[in-house]
């Protein structure tokens, strides 16, 4: 599985999260190693009110092209009616999510909001590229490493920029030193992150690497967006957890997301 979520994030299939922070059209995943490329998933986020949103994403399925946006489905540049099913392609909507699964060994699911996953067949292991990585099993070895020399996680997602015809987009400035950290919130990522909820989820999935990214963003995030930035981080471990077979239980209250 690789995925992307809340303020940047991304891990890989080999299980590596980083950050990185650009807007321009990029190549989620692709299967680059065979003469015919089964699929291509491209995705572009932008900035709304200080809040990170996919906006757009491109899927080349088996030759057909699918155009996802927050309100719209296109195939092959016209609208479809869900649920569509066509040559081993499903698109459909369940709860609030956007699901398209490929008979050729692809699920993809999309919150039409800041999270998107994509579950791959291991007959594509070794044969992918794109942010999601190369799919060989070893965390850091070949994505962040080129000749030699180790890639930043900027670096890295600026090599999967796909510009369009008429588009220059420029690449992201590296992020600034933490500003706002302080112990306090430190504890609020570890507590929920370790409460009673995610029991299950805490012998599955390893929960260090989460309360790493949702201290990280709370201190990128503007305080007004706070709830926004932690909560994205408690869905995405949520759904990582269910995704390993655990039993995430309720764990947003009137307090808190």
């Amino acid at each position: 599985v690789c995925s992307t979520w809340g303020n940047f994030h991304f891990k890989t299939f080999d299980g590596d999260i980083f950050y990185f922070p650009g807007v321009c059209n990029y190549i989620f995943a692709s299967n680059c190693k065979s003469p015919y490329e089964d699929f291509n998933i491209q995705i572009r986020r932008t900035i709304v009110e200080n809040a990170t949103m996919i906006t757009h994403v491109i899927m080349k399925l088996e030759g057909a092209v699918i155009e996802l946006t927050y309100d719209s489905v296109l195939l092959d540049g016209k609208s479809v009616q869900m649920p569509y099913s066509h040559m081993g392609v499903l698109i459909e909507r369940s709860n609030s999510y956007l699901k398209v699964s490929a008979k050729l060994g692809l699920t993809f699911l999309w919150n039409k909001e800041d999270a998107l996953l994509v579950e791959l067949d291991k007959k594509y292991a070794n044969q992918t590229c794109g942010l999601c990585g190369d799919f060989n099993g070893i965390p850091i070895s070949n994505e962040f490493i080129s000749e030699n020399t180790k890639l930043t996680p900027i670096q890295f997602g600026n090599k999967q920029k796909m510009d369009g015809p008429t588009e220059q987009c420029a690449d992201p400035i590296p992020p600034t030193v933490l500003v706002n950290c302080s112990a306090e919130l430190v504890s609020i990522c570890e507590t929920i992150l370790t409460s009673k909820a995610f029991t299950s989820c805490n012998v599955l999935v390893n929960v260090q690497d989460y309360i790493e990214t949702c201290i990280q963003d709370l201190c990128h995030c503007d305080s007004s967006m706070a709830d926004f930035c932690m909560c994205n981080t408690f869905a995405e471990y949520s759904r990582q957890c269910a995704h390993a077979g655990g039993q995430p239980l309720n764990w947003r209250t009137s307090g808190l997301c």
